[in-house]
């Protein structure tokens, strides 16, 4: 499904409201910025991710109220671990997401900084991400989007998530980050917290091992065929957190680990 490309430049104000500064990270299919609101110059995190390009006019409406009303759910649920969404909208064939400033350095850009973190370290990311999702499925609400350029990790080590709504909104079986996808999403069937849990063993495999699960292949296409049939690499850095990685990474999602068993070996 070809999604649309946006062209958009930092002089133009995102909903006539928001100015874009510097980009924050890239993965694919989406952009995250640093900016500011032009009105009253707070800074927040505006988020740029292309659309299928059929998507028709209601359907992209559809999109933003299911954003906004998902995420401010999960901010209730969650303070301070869910960042809170201002506004979504529709423009120059993508959908822009703009969020409260979080504070936090995208787990991503971590990775690529500092390497592998130590066992300790990525346990306890591991823990805070296994709260936001509990709370999420205790209320029927799956990511479905997650992957560590959603996942803001603060000075304290507390972290944020963002992304929550995306996942269902299009047709499209993932809209960004592929690599990151469950198996059972990479074959576009019905996905629910067992797929999250998958893409929790992903990042807890990438923030132990140092790089992804499974690769990205520059087609999103391309990248969910491997996540769905490729063997996943053995993990060589995990350590203690072997276990806990190869049982989530379990390609049957009725075989992976459960909640608890993943906050005991945690």
């Amino acid at each position: 499904m070809a999604m649309g490309r946006a062209h958009v430049s930092t002089h133009d104000l995102v909903a006539g409201r928001y100015r874009l500064l510097e980009v924050v990270h890239r993965e694919t299919n989406r952009v995250c910025w640093s900016g500011e609101d032009a009105g009253t110059g707070r800074p927040c995190l505006v988020t740029q991710v292309g659309l299928p390009e059929e998507t028709p006019d209601e359907s992209a409406r559809r999109v933003t109220g299911r954003i906004v009303r998902t995420c401010e759910a999960m901010r209730l649920l969650c303070p301070d671990r869910v960042a809170a969404v201002v506004e979504a909208v529709v423009e120059h064939g993508a959908l822009w997401t703009v969020t409260e400033w979080t504070g936090g350095t995208p787990l991503s850009e971590l990775l690529t900084a500092q390497g592998p973190f130590d066992h300790p370290r990525a346990a306890r990311v591991g823990l805070e991400l296994l709260d936001v999702l509990e709370a999420a499925h205790g209320q029927g609400v799956t990511h479905g989007e997650l992957s560590p350029g959603q996942v803001f990790v603060r000075e304290d080590g507390s972290v944020v998530v963002t992304g929550f709504g995306l996942a269902g909104a299009t047709l499209a079986p993932r809209l960004t980050a592929p690599s990151y996808a469950a198996p059972e999403q990479a074959r576009d069937e019905r996905i629910g917290p067992a797929a999250d849990l998958w893409t929790l063993g992903a990042i807890l495999y990438a923030m132990a091992e140092g790089r992804p699960a499974f690769r990205d292949r520059g087609r999103p296409e391309a990248t969910l065929k491997g996540v769905d049939r490729l063997p996943l690499r053995t993990p060589v850095r995990a350590g203690p957190l072997t276990q806990v990685v190869q049982g989530l990474l379990r390609r049957n999602s009725r075989e992976r680990l459960s909640r608890t068993a993943v906050r005991d070996a945690l």
